[in-house]
């Protein structure tokens, strides 16, 4: 009952407004993220800054889902390299950054799940896909296996050839 009256307004309708006033609009992953915390062993850390630094001076807006935050911090947790301090630090960077998180509507996750079997993709990476195209903004993702399951759907930059404006 909740999701149907969020997708004929109310949520829904607020974030499309957002995402329609503001600077040019991507959708980011857990992959991009996670270079901004661990840039040890990482490829394209530089550009996935300069993303966010962009963000970050308003020249253009990032948005994800809020299962991002989740994958973010699980990956950090694991790693050798990050203790709970590090861990909580990179919590409270994450939402001090202003990322447009946001939470699932039946929209989503219905076109979420047309690209999991289309795609042959996981519910956790084609969210972030959906997303991108419910707002109409293009999706950015360091994952290289992931682009090349995806790349002919369009809208869709891997990290490395993001351009850097």
């Amino acid at each position: 009952m909740e999701y149907q009256k969020l997708e004929n307004g109310g949520k829904q309708d607020k974030l499309k407004l957002l995402i329609k006033e503001s600077p040019k609009t991507y959708v980011i992953d857990a992959s991009v993220c996670i270079k901004w915390f661990s840039i040890e062993n990482e490829d394209d850390v530089s550009i996935a800054s300069s993303l966010r630094l962009q963000h970050m001076n308003r020249n253009i807006f990032l948005v994800a889902p809020d299962i991002l935050v989740y994958e973010v911090i699980n990956a950090l947790a694991y790693n050798p390299l990050f203790n709970a301090d590090k861990v909580n630090m990179a919590i409270l960077s994450l939402y001090e950054m202003d990322i447009k998180f946001v939470e699932p509507y039946a929209g989503i996750l219905s076109e979420s799940s047309k690209l999991h079997f289309s795609k042959n993709i996981t519910i956790y990476d084609s969210i972030y896909i959906a997303l991108a195209k419910y707002i109409n903004a293009q999706y950015i993702t360091a994952d290289e296996k992931l682009f090349e399951k995806v790349k002919d759907l369009g809208s869709i930059i891997l990290l490395k050839n993001y351009n850097i404006f």
